[in-house]
């Protein structure tokens, strides 16, 4: 398992609320990506961690999930090991 981090970068016109990170959390709870872990908005980012197994088909359906949201551009995905 590793902690994936899917970090979107903020501007003015991403209309970043606090509805979309919930949807964004909640999606990956129902889809059975991950165990969501900590998930934050900064003055330039939102953060979702989540506990994955890595693979392919796990970023292509996140970025899937990130496209239908409108949070594709501007985001990536971040694997580190779990603290």
């Amino acid at each position: 398992m590793k902690n994936l981090t899917v970090r979107i970068l903020l501007n003015e016109a991403s209309g970043i609320n606090l509805n979309l990170r919930h949807t964004l959390v909640d999606t990956l709870e129902e889809r059975e990506i991950g165990e969501v872990w900590d998930e934050c908005i900064g003055e330039k980012y939102m953060e979702v961690n989540v506990y994955v197994k890595p693979s392919k088909r796990i970023e292509k359906e996140i970025k899937a999930i990130l496209e239908s949201l409108g949070l594709l551009e501007g985001s990536e995905l971040i694997y580190t090991d779990i603290p």
